[in-house]
């Protein structure tokens, strides 16, 4: 119980943390330039919320279209159909991940253009395969004589994954969700490569600038924004298998 207090006050720490930096972001820039040199003016840029925001927007649309698909998939390719499909389907999926996500981008670009359907997709493509994976793990690692006793109580098939397999199967499941969302918040920032906007625009422009400045006002509320979310995801799952 101790432990969970201190992780909801470092979620509460640094969720005001990002939030002061997204109500007040010129006093965050005037920071920064104190301890780095600049060499844009202040106001010169899209406000930080609104490039929060649309970093916000790519993450949550992406991991949505992940999670529901990729829950569905894994859950097809352990029934007795979905068997024969999935060694092709597996690698096929962690051929999305073995891909760099900026060369993923470059991909998908040229076949649906700059802007922010583009990045969704490889978002999308670049979180499918931990949520896949693990819910085939899950399922399949669900003890047998578990499985046989629903049967044997007259369970038909489906109510077997929806009341044994994956309930039991819900702990690996999470920890695909969490990983992929978590991958997801940082591959976002790539996004600003293809005119999709999010904080990825002010580390791009960083980079290419030798900015500093610039570099640490995209990166830093990723990075807060990662922490959290992984910190809140990470708890969502602790509870999830105290409660089993």
């Amino acid at each position: 119980m101790k432990k969970i207090r201190v992780t909801y006050f470092i979620i509460l720490l640094l969720a005001l943390l990002l939030g002061a930096m997204l109500l007040f972001p010129e006093r965050f820039e005037e920071i920064l330039a104190g301890l780095f040199t600049s060499k844009f003016t202040q106001g010169s840029r899209t406000p930080l919320p609104v490039l929060f925001l649309e970093h916000l927007e790519m993450v949550v649309i992406s991991s949505a279209m992940a999670i529901a698909f990729g829950f569905v998939l894994g859950v097809f390719l352990t029934t007795k159909t979905g068997a024969e499909f999935k060694e092709s389907l597996l690698k096929l999926v962690n051929l999305g991940q073995t891909f760099p996500s900026a060369a993923l981008l470059a991909l998908v670009v040229p076949i649906v253009g700059y802007g922010i359907k583009g990045a969704l997709i490889a978002l999308f493509i670049y979180a499918l395969m931990p949520i896949v994976y693990n819910v085939v793990v899950g399922i399949e690692e669900v003890p047998e004589d578990v499985v046989e006793a629903a049967r044997g109580m007259g369970m038909s098939e489906w109510e077997t994954y929806r009341k044994v397999k994956i309930p039991l199967a819900m702990n690996a499941i999470l920890g695909g969700i969490r990983t992929s969302t978590v991958i997801n918040i940082s591959a976002a920032t790539l996004a600003a490569a293809a005119g999709a906007g999010g904080l990825g625009v002010l580390v791009v422009n960083g980079v290419k600038t030798f900015d500093m400045v610039l570099i640490l006002m995209g990166s830093i509320p990723v990075t807060l924004l990662a922490v959290i979310v992984e910190l809140i995801l990470e708890e969502v799952q602790k509870r999830r298998v105290y409660a089993q």
